[in-house]
């Protein structure tokens, strides 16, 4: 009886749901719960109906707030699986008409971008029943975006230029390249935020697109039905074999997504001592001026990393240029993630976030390495 819920479902949705309509700021909602599509149809049904009378609501609201006070509208709704990849046939054509029926009713009332956020790891894990599984999330209006987790065995050389490669030719674009946050626990898998940057200087590159058409590409998601023959076409156009859309990042607690940090020492067993800051090219709550640098302790050395994919079968030899990149600056977000504008001032109040940086860098919120 101790574990019984103290509140249903439904009610507890509503009161999650009340979070985001109060949250003068919030325009964005991700519903994951570990992964939304292990929901059954009448549960993702429910949440997305839910989502809907709560951006209904704040819109309403704002009717009668006077210009310069109006609160964030929803403007983004994203879900975040793996089951593209682990079990595509999730996907069955019951579930796409439930995403499009959504979509059709939320873009009435003004949302606008509708983003399904899988994490395929590598090319060899697009098969065709991912790929036909991808197609129908596309046909239903959804826009289909990667987040890559660094790991050592998708570190390799050339591991993720091809990931990138395979993504656009089945119509998804790459979003994030996460590296492992470097606790002790994740030691075999941590790949080091120096291979990262090395990965984005020496290899990213290939798909870089030039500012000139930033705003060609901001408009690719606009018609999710026609991605897979606009990413050919602007690849062609632009002689790039894919497209790196894709920020490298490490998401640290207190601080958020960033690649911004120097090397300020080394451990005697070869560990690198890394200082963070937050991304400047984000926007922030005001804590952030009060804050001090994160110092990341990592949790593997650059010999122990080369040794280890020397054992998966690399030539240690072509990663040896690793040893340089000791600071790093995060990039730019591309455009094509760009919040659309409001057509309205938008209130600068501020809610639901730590104002004393003491509370948020206690060592009960944030792990050590």
């Amino acid at each position: 009886m101790k574990l019984m819920p103290k509140i249903s479902w439904p009610e507890k949705l509503e009161l999650l749901l009340k979070y985001w309509e109060e949250d003068p700021q919030l325009r964005d909602i991700l519903i994951t719960g570990g992964d939304a599509f292990m929901n059954s149809d009448h549960s993702l049904r429910q949440i997305l109906d839910g989502v809907l009378r709560m951006a209904e609501r704040k819109k309403e609201a704002n009717l009668k707030r006077p210009e310069g006070k109006k609160y964030a509208e929803i403007s983004r709704v994203r879900l975040g699986t793996r089951l593209p990849v682990y079990i595509p046939q999730r996907v069955t054509n019951e579930m796409a008409e439930i995403l499009k029926e959504f979509r059709n009713k939320a873009s009435k009332i003004g949302i606008r971008q509708f983003v399904i956020q899988t994490h395929i790891q590598s090319a060899m894990e697009i098969t065709p029943e991912t790929r036909e599984c991808v197609r129908k999330l596309i046909a239903a209006g959804w826009v289909v975006t990667n987040q890559l987790v660094y790991t050592t065995a998708s570190s390799r050389r050339g591991h993720t230029v091809k990931l990138r490669k395979v993504l656009n030719d089945i119509g998804v674009i790459p979003y994030y390249t996460f590296s492992v946050k470097g606790f002790m626990e994740n030691n075999h898998n941590f790949a080091t935020n120096e291979r990262l940057v090395q990965e984005r200087v020496e290899e990213k590159h290939l798909g870089r697109i030039d500012k000139s058409v930033f705003e060609e590409i901001k408009s690719l998601p606009m018609q999710p039905s026609r991605i897979v023959e606009a990413l050919q076409s602007f690849r062609n156009k632009n002689y790039v074999p894919f497209l790196s859309t894709d920020r490298s990042v490490l998401n640290m607690p207190g601080v958020g997504k960033s690649m911004t940090f120097r090397t300020i020492g080394i451990t005697n067993d070869g560990r690198r001592i890394l200082e963070f800051e937050h991304d400047h090219t984000r926007a922030h709550s005001p804590v952030i001026d009060s804050m001090v640098q994160i110092i990341i302790i990592e949790s593997k050395s650059i010999q122990d990393y080369l040794n280890q994919v020397e054992k998966i079968g690399e030539d240690p030899d072509e990663y040896r240029t690793i040893w340089g990149y000791s600071l790093s600056d995060t990039e730019n977000r591309m455009p094509i993630y760009q919040y659309p504008d409001y057509d309205f001032k938008l209130t600068s109040e501020l809610k639901n976030f730590m104002t004393d940086p003491d509370i948020m860098f206690s060592t009960d919120l944030v792990g050590t390495n």
